[in-house]
């Protein structure tokens, strides 16, 4: 699997976001991706789950080896945002 700074979108390495706590997990390997929407076939029914995090413009999620989960927040009205909670499998 990769790690993280291998799967989020460009935008995260512009600077023009604060995202300094994810900056800290970068090379931290990703251990699933997640879709928060759309409708799972019934082969990649694992891949779909509702983000567990307060963010709302969330499409597509990162389960991370140490324990946290990264979002990309996709807000149409500010900067994107990558915010970390602690995930519980």
């Amino acid at each position: 699997m990769p790690v993280l700074r291998q799967v989020l979108p460009t935008c995260f390495f512009d600077g023009d976001c604060e995202n300094a706590e994810t900056a800290t997990l970068l090379d931290v390997q990703v251990k699933e991706l997640k879709l928060n929407n759309g409708s799972p076939c019934s082969g990649h029914a694992e891949m779909f789950d509702t983000w567990p995090g307060e963010h709302k413009y969330v499409r597509q999620w990162f389960i991370l080896e140490n324990g946290k989960a990264v979002a990309i927040d996709e807000d149409p009205n500010s900067d994107w945002r990558f915010p970390v909670i602690d995930y519980e499998i």
